[in-house]
């Protein structure tokens, strides 16, 4: 029966490449097949033999027949698996290929187990009928004990040729989940489950009766009884069929499962607590036992009734009889625990599946015999196969064919051992190699249980909940370190943020230290200007009073002598006296646009004349703009309420910025201060670079600067932005790149108060 490999966990046969090794498990299993069809299939043709008058011609005919069979059968298995041991051969050398067709891969894996099965059965099912149609075309002795051996021939060759398509069914399951990795190979065992239920119950069946025939003829020497075999046939066949009837009967909790979660069409798979995955776990369990009881009983009542009808014959004395009820005791025996174990190892992937996918609640899931009571069952099969065996080989008369039954049972005896310690030690195992995993964290393979619900069983399941839980929990946890780790970057990064803006702020504050410093340094000079240019402004009016009565007095000394040296120096006087007086009016009008400009008056509101604000800021600005053109388009009207300095500022700045815009290059500068309505629009524009249009937003931002470090502090807009804000006015940009720079201007119009 092939492991069923399922997402949630995969089998160690195949996880650790076992199914790998084909060709070689192949070949053991046909060498072991082989002894299982010689044991059982040939005793019945050498008894049917025995019947014909030249049974050594028969032998010469039908043995190389038989061998030349048997060879052709094991070639066309080659043959058919040769795509899967090619493909696996690549993997085995871990190189890549390409994948195996799916058709391909599916009739080799469906198609050589049921034909190989097949052939060997026709092949000895044939020979049985080829030697009883002998015995009756040639008068053989006894036809009718040659057609009692003809029937058991083909009883025994249905039985091997069942186990024969388990056993290579299994083998070649092993490597489809590796040859065929997409395929859901739940639904195979949904398909095939019966079919191999059924295989199980032929091959016990078969088996059993071929075990029958050995030890009522070896240890009994009673070959007549074969001919009490037709009643046991009409047994049989009762016995199947309520064999059958129990079987649907208490496997529908696994048809409904079925139902449920695969053969469901848009099915997302079962959910973990399925209810109907209780019900099929526990109908698993109960399955092998129930199933079991019934073929010991159908092998015991058939058995009754062959002995029965065998009754008058001669030999069938009461120690004979004795010995075939111990016989059928033991064969019984042998039928119930290996047909258990055989429908058990059939279910094993589905109870796997089901402690895999779905949380089986320990306390409701048990096994119908515990593993005290089944070890004690096992322990009793032991002795009592070895005795019974022992017992009737003392009774029989020795010979070959008694030392040869007593081998089977002593093998028999052996194999039971052999299970029960695998029933206990791989499940032991499995459960000590998922601890260490465990053990290092590793929760994702779950921990299914081995097979059957014990204390083993459900000792997995209470393990699988544990791994669930601890995964689970660690899944929480991880979740929770996560959710930390990502709330500490996210905190560390708004730290890093707030830690940048204050740097940035310390930066803005430093500067504005600086520049409130210089600020303070510059009003500081300011007023100092403002007094020293009140201290010039006396003697520039003394020179400039003193200037008119002297230039009176040289035409005076000039009229009174009309000509001569005296004349002549009263005219160079008389010349250097008017560029004195220039000299002086200019300084006059310096010295008060700078008392104008840095007069601390920024507390009284005035009537501001901007025309007269313009030439006291070109005057004070005329180095600057020494390589530029200034046009002029101011109304004398032009008047608005404010502060006079502040608003000599605001022209300070804005021509200052247009000549640096301009450079040493040349060009225009335009300033212009009209009325419009309630309106006074000052407009000062230069046919500079233009500022970019990604800088234009921010210009008026504090501490933003585009110049070069030492020709700008980022302040001069922001102080004029601030300046017009609180005059009510408003300040408008454009400017586009390579055409030049307008500020527009709107301040409202006031026409009230004294002239600043």
């Amino acid at each position: 029966m092939p492991y069923i490999v399922y997402n949630a966990g995969m089998p160690q046969a195949t996880q650790g490449g076992g199914g790998l090794h084909l060709p070689r498990k192949i070949a053991a299993a046909e060498l072991l097949l082989g002894a299982i069809e010689v044991a059982v299939c040939v005793p019945p043709l050498l008894l049917c033999a025995r019947i014909l008058p030249d049974r050594w011609l028969w032998a010469k005919i039908l043995v190389p027949v038989l061998l030349a069979a048997w060879a052709a059968s094991l070639f066309r298995l080659v043959d058919l698996l040769r795509p899967l041991t090619e493909q696996l051969a690549v993997l085995q050398r871990g190189e890549k290929v390409k994948a195996l067709n799916p058709d391909v891969a599916r009739r080799a894996l469906a198609l050589a187990p049921r034909e190989s099965a097949l052939v060997h059965f026709a092949l000895w099912t044939g020979m049985a009928l080829v030697l009883a149609a002998a015995v009756f075309s040639t008068g053989g002795r006894d036809p009718l004990q040659a057609a009692a051996l003809a029937t058991l021939g083909v009883i025994s060759a249905a039985g091997v040729a069942a186990v024969r398509l388990l056993v290579l069914d299994r083998i070649l399951g092993a490597v489809r989940p590796i040859l065929m990795p997409q395929l859901q190979t739940i639904q195979a065992f949904v398909t095939n489950y019966r079919g191999w239920f059924a295989c199980a119950a032929l091959a016990t069946l078969g088996l059993s009766h071929a075990l029958l025939a050995l030890m009522a003829y070896a240890l009994l020497r009673l070959p007549e009884l074969a001919r009490a075999a037709f009643p046991l046939w009409a047994v049989l066949l009762a016995a199947a069929l309520f064999w059958w009837r129990s079987f649907v009967r208490h496997a529908a909790p696994l048809e409904q499962y079925f139902d449920a979660t695969v053969r469901a069409r848009g099915s997302k798979g079962p959910a973990r607590d399925e209810p109907k995955a209780v019900a099929a776990f526990l109908s698993a369990q109960a399955l092998p036992y129930r199933l079991s009881a019934w073929q010991a009983l159908a092998v015991g009542l058939a058995g009754a009734a062959a002995l029965t009808a065998a009754w008058p014959w001669p030999g069938l004395d009461g120690p004979a009889v004795g010995r075939m009820v111990v016989t059928l005791v033991l064969v019984a025996g042998v039928v119930a625990i290996y047909q258990r174990i055989a429908l058990q190892e059939i279910l094993r992937p589905l109870c796997r599946h089901l402690g895999s996918r779905h949380a089986l609640p320990p306390a409701q899931v048990s096994s119908p015999v515990g593993l005290r009571l089944k070890l004690a069952m096992f322990f009793v099969g032991v002795w009592g196969l070895g005795v019974g065996f022992l017992w009737l080989f003392e009774q029989a008369a020795p010979g070959n064919a008694a030392r040869f039954a007593f081998g089977v049972g002593l093998a028999l005896a052996a194999g039971l051992v052999l299970l029960a310690i695998r029933d206990v030690v791989v499940p032991l195992r499995a459960l000590e190699e998922r601890s260490g995993e465990m053990s290092k964290g590793q929760l994702a393979r779950p921990v299914p249980p081995w097979g059957e619900a014990d204390e083993l069983g459900r000792l997995a399941v209470i393990f699988e909940e544990m791994r669930r839980s601890l995964r689970d929990r660690l899944r929480s946890t991880e979740s929770i370190n996560v959710d930390l780790e990502r709330e500490v970057r996210r905190r560390t990064e708004a730290l890093e943020q707030r830690n940048a803006e204050l740097r940035d702020a310390l930066d803005k504050l430093r500067r504005a230290q600086d520049n409130l410093i210089r600020s303070e340094k510059l009003a500081s000079m300011g007023r100092l200007v403002a007094g020293i240019a009140h201290e010039i402004n006396n003697p520039v009016n003394a020179v400039i009073n003193s200037l008119g009565p002297l230039d009176e007095a040289v035409k005076r000394i000039a009229g009174v002598v009309p000509a001569g040296p005296i004349a002549k120096l009263a005219a160079e006087a008389s010349e250097i006296l008017a560029v004195v007086q220039r000299g002086a009016a200019r300084t006059k009008s310096i010295v008060q646009a700078l008392h104008g400009y840095a007069r601390g008056d920024e507390t009284v509101e005035r009537e501001v004349s901007l025309a007269r604000s313009v030439e006291d800021t070109l005057g004070l600005l005329q180095h600057r703009l020494r390589h530029v053109q200034i046009v002029k388009d101011v109304d004398p009207e032009a008047r608005i309420r404010g502060f006079p300095g502040q608003i000599d500022q605001v022209l300070m700045n804005l021509l200052t910025n247009a000549a640096q815009a301009i450079g040493d290059r040349g060009g225009t500068i335009r300033v212009s201060a009209q009325c419009r309505d309630a309106r006074v629009l000052l407009t000062v524009s230069d046919d500079g670079p233009g500022i970019p249009a990604d800088v234009v937003p921010r210009i008026f931002d504090p501490f933003f600067t585009t110049k070069d470090v030492g020709e700008g502090s980022g302040l001069g807009l922001s102080i004029v932005h601030g300046i017009i804000e609180r005059h009510g006015g408003q300040i408008d940009v454009d400017s586009k790149p390579g055409q030049g720079t307008t500020f527009t201007i709107s301040f409202p119009r006031r026409d009230t108060g004294p002239a600043g």
